[in-house]
């Protein structure tokens, strides 16, 4: 007996020693870094204004409860910007993130993944990077999300005004730009 519970505690260590972190523990690990830059926000403080959409754009953003957006600028060197970005990249080779859109060109990725199924999304999440310029993670984490709720935020996103954005969140996104 003593040795069943031996082998299943080095069986249990093996495979925790051998996990991947998840999306959230890099997220959790990196948002406090000044390296980085970093937000997180409930979407009821980043949205506050719905008034002027249709009642599926509002309905759809409703349904995104969090957004968390994480930042890495090429200013911080090459070497670091790509440790980190092949680090994001075995954290979202995982079975849990499903593929959407995968680009690759020229020293650019851009790749869309998701958790959940598709008429059932609790996270939504984007991976951007350019060799000149840096990288983006943008997680949205939400309930009740399907395919047509993910369809209506990129339509609004397509339109939407970086500056209208309240708070340090629109700055950020403004800063990315620069």
């Amino acid at each position: 007996m003593k040795k069943i519970i031996l082998i299943a505690l080095i069986g249990i260590s093996l495979v925790a020693c051998n996990s991947k972190p998840s999306l959230q523990e890099y997220l959790v690990e990196k948002e406090n870094s000044v390296e980085f830059i970093s937000a997180s926000l409930p979407t009821n403080l980043l949205f506050q204004n719905l008034d002027s959409l249709s009642p599926e754009e509002n309905s759809s953003l409703r349904k995104i409860e969090k957004i968390n957006l994480l930042a890495l600028t090429n200013k911080k060197g090459k070497t670091m910007l790509e440790e980190e970005r092949l680090k994001l990249k075995s954290v979202l080779e995982q079975p849990a993130y499903e593929s959407l859109l995968d680009f690759s060109s020229s020293g650019r990725e851009a790749e869309l993944l998701f958790v959940g199924s598709e008429g059932n999304i609790d996270e939504l999440i984007f991976f951007g990077y350019d060799s000149e310029i840096g990288m983006l993670l943008l997680r949205m984490r939400g309930s009740d999300v399907n395919a047509n709720d993910i369809y209506q935020i990129t339509q609004t996103a397509q339109r939407m005004d970086m500056n209208a954005l309240t708070g340090d969140f629109g700055d950020l996104l403004g800063d990315l730009g620069q």
